[in-house]
This record gives structure tokens, sequence and C-alpha cells, in this order.
């Protein structure tokens, strides 16, 4: 199975009080085995991780998306920067959970 793999999907970025403004990005995801997802989701006390701290360690890279060229180039914004907006991280952990390859 790839180590890596990346999908599209547009995160929010605050752009001032309590406003947002949704950015197209390319995220790049280190993969996990599907059978270890259940475990992965959950602390081993039982309670839930928080989409959070899911989010940081499944998104490796934000990449911007090149139009003209199909490919992707490093984004201004940092992992650790997009993922303090709660809304972003759900964002990112559902993505990442709908775009897991299941091999």
């Amino acid at each position: 199975m790839p180590t890596t793999f990346s999908c599209n999907l547009s995160l929010p970025i605050l752009v001032g009080q309590d406003r947002y403004k949704y950015i197209p990005v390319v995220g790049v995801f280190r993969s996990i085995p599907f059978e270890q997802i259940d475990a992965w989701v959950m602390h081993p006390d039982g309670r839930p991780r928080s989409d959070r701290e899911l989010a940081a360690e499944v998104l490796v890279e934000i990449r911007q998306p090149l139009a003209t060229s199909g490919g992707s180039a490093p984004h201004a914004f940092e992992v650790a920067d997009v993922l303090q907006l709660d809304r972003a991280a759900a964002i990112v952990v559902s993505t990442f959970l709908a775009a897991l390859p299941r091999v």
C-alpha cells in the first residue's frame, strides 16, 4: 500500500472575526491500513480522539492545486495553522476517511 495519497478539498481560513474563506487545496495524507481505522479513532481507554488529533496525525502537507499543469505546489499555509480551526480539522478527517484506499 502506498504510504501517502492525495485528494482535493476546500479548507476554511479565518479572514476576519468569525469570517471564513474556503480555499481549494490538495491534501497529502499518510495512509493507514483500513482494518486499523477503528482502533485509530479511539484512545486506548475507549474515549474518541478529537478531529484535531486525528487530522494532525494523517495530514502530511497542504499543496496548492495548479490548474494549468494538473500538478500541485506547496501552499503558503502550514498544516498546524490550518488545523487550529475545528471545522478545518473535521473536514480533513472526513475527507481522509472518504478517500482512504481500501486495499
